[in-house]
């Protein structure tokens, strides 16, 4: 099967800029905050389900924003001043009530969004640029197999609503501990025991002993790169997968600035 055949998308949306007011934020575990934002301009959001993303912008404190703000008088404003940018999945999209979840990892070392994500309050700004394509699950494939760590788990949570019913599904998470854990069915949760984000083996060792499924998969990875590498080769190597079937994507780097 090609990799085009193995890796759809649905259908690009026109992009545009939302700048929408912040209607809640919950701490839901530890480390991670969710941040709705809703507004009736989000009634025109393509929502498409799995890991659809938007690219955050984050301007400096005191920015004078144009009105209205739109992704055209934005980019009129680059030569002055640019947003740090920063994609984050869309981890709900109710277009009942026009709301939209985000999800923040709070990593606790300046990062820019995660920063912003602790200190933002109801009746605050979100911009964010978007949509992007999303995945759209292959109906043919054998089974699913779904891994990745925490930043992941908002993609991996929408995708597992989208799977067919009548297929196995085995989804892994790398978190910190049991405090990060999340009420999502059919996850099997792996624990860092200490161990700091990115230098962890988890993943790859949770596959590496698990009893898959027969047959070919489709197989979706997010995370850092060198454990997504670890788990592809695995997959590649010890298993014998097609390699088009087998597609990690890198959210973040180890010793990098992170979100």
């Amino acid at each position: 099967m090609s990799t085009n055949e193995s890796r759809r998308r649905s259908r690009r949306q026109e992009t545009r800029l939302w700048r929408v007011p912040v209607v809640r934020v919950e701490r839901v575990t530890p480390h991670l905050a969710r941040v709705t934002v809703r507004h009736e301009s989000l009634a025109s959001l393509a929502g498409a389900g799995t890991d659809q993303n938007v690219m955050l912008y984050l301007y400096p404190e005191g920015t004078v924003l144009p009105e209205p703000l739109t992704l055209e008088s934005a980019r009129g404003l680059w030569a002055r001043v640019r947003p740090l940018t920063r994609t984050y999945t869309i981890r709900r999209h109710d277009p009942v009530t026009n709301e939209v979840d985000i999800d923040f990892v709070l990593h606790g070392d300046g990062g820019p969004a995660s920063a912003w994500a602790a200190r933002v309050q109801p009746g605050d700004d979100m911009i964010f640029v978007g949509p992007s394509p999303a995945y759209q699950p292959d109906p043919a494939a054998d089974w699913y197999l779904l891994a990745g760590d925490e930043t992941a788990l908002p993609a991996i949570a929408a995708i597992l609503t989208a799977l067919p019913p009548d297929k196995p599904v085995l989804a892994f998470v790398e978190v910190a501990d049991e405090t990060e854990e999340q009420q999502v069915n059919g996850i099997t949760w792996l624990h860092r025991g200490g161990v700091p984000a990115g230098e962890s083996t988890a993943l790859v060792d949770a596959i590496s002993a698990a009893d898959l499924p027969g047959g070919v998969p489709e197989v979706w990875l997010a995370g850092e790169r060198t454990a997504m590498l670890a788990v592809r080769a695995h997959l590649l190597d010890g298993r014998g997968y097609p390699r088009p079937r087998v597609r990690p994507t890198t959210y973040w780097r180890l010793g990098e600035s992170g979100n």
